[in-house]
């Protein structure tokens, strides 16, 4: 007898669970019909869009002038050096380096997220020195991470233009302490003269 309550109990149970599976997905239809419609909703309405998105993808063949509205704080790259030369004898170390990005302000809470700057590293074993390459934001963190919604602008303006920028020394001790600096290569003169040829 108690079995067969327990098996009506179940049954009502999975009726109901059913059932509410059954709204559940009423609200999402819903929801996606409602999103579907409201792009559409300002022109319909006699109110002019002012916004068209996406904006097309424009290539380059040189780097466009920035716009005035885009002002760096602080120099790009202001230690660069020129890359040196590879002596024939030399052998090349290749570093992979990577930190989690606005570490400098909030720590490894976005490498959890797996959101991550990278570099690479480059140590000349004939004469020692270190060598960092990375891909630098012209107009600072902020400004390339987020966009600027601007009146006289249909669409986000963003200042996001990059070069990549080359000094002399490694920073191990910001790449190791909430990230990696591992050794994933070794170059010879040997084997860029073979790639070249």
């Amino acid at each position: 007898m108690a079995q067969e309550v327990d098996t009506a109990q179940g049954a009502e149970m999975r009726r109901g669970a059913g059932a509410a599976r059954g709204r559940a997905s009423w609200c999402w239809a819903l929801a996606l019909l409602w999103l579907a419609a409201f792009p559409g909703w300002p022109r319909a309405s006699g109110i002019p869009s002012r916004r068209h998105w996406p904006v097309p993808y424009k290539r380059f063949d040189f780097r466009p002038k920035p716009d005035p509205y885009c002002q760096a704080k602080y120099t790009f790259c202001p230690t660069g050096s020129p890359i040196p030369v590879m002596e024939g004898d030399d052998d090349i170390e290749v570093f992979r380096l990577q930190a989690p990005v606005w570490e400098f302000k909030y720590g490894d809470l976005l490498g959890h997220l797996k959101i991550m700057h990278d570099a690479i590293g480059f140590r000349s074993t004939l004469t020692g020195k270190n060598y960092t390459m990375e891909w630098y934001e012209l107009f600072q963190l902020g400004n390339c991470t987020f966009p600027h919604l601007r009146p006289e602008m249909d669409a986000p303006f963003w200042c996001n233009q990059g070069a990549a920028c080359f000094f002399e020394g490694i920073d191990d001790v910001h790449w190791k302490e909430n990230g990696t600096l591992v050794q994933v290569a070794t170059i010879s003169d040997g084997e860029t003269e073979a790639q070249r040829g």
